[in-house]
């Protein structure tokens, strides 16, 4: 196992999850190409705010009010970030791929950064 990883933007009230895009633990945010994507266009269109990556593991509240427990109020925007670099021809969605047949929960969204093709 590892860290685990998730953007949250004080300022909005708002955050980025990972889970569904084979990434999450600091090297693969950071060598997968649509989180690298993902987290990049948050963070430049959002300049200004108060955003900081949480773990999963630490108990850490980089912000100067609130606490981790807050989260569960903030608004999950990561679709929304994702669909804007689709449209921006940056990202391509492929599909899902399903980790177990008989499960149709647990999956990941293949998407591919397309920027360099």
């Amino acid at each position: 196992m590892g860290v685990s990883y998730s953007l949250v933007n004080y300022t909005k009230k708002e955050y980025v999850i990972f889970d569904k895009v084979l990434a999450s633990k600091a090297r693969e945010l950071a060598g997968n190409p649509a989180s690298a994507a993902i987290s990049t266009w948050y963070l430049l269109n959002n300049i200004g705010d108060n955003i900081s990556f949480i773990s999963d593991t630490y108990n850490e509240w980089p912000f100067p009010e609130g606490s981790r427990d807050e989260l569960m109020n903030y608004t999950e925007v990561t679709n929304r970030i994702v669909s804007s670099l689709i449209s921006e021809a940056i990202l391509v969605d492929e599909g899902k791929e399903f980790l177990f047949d008989d499960d149709k929960d647990i999956y990941f969204r293949k998407l591919r950064n397309i920027w360099l093709e």
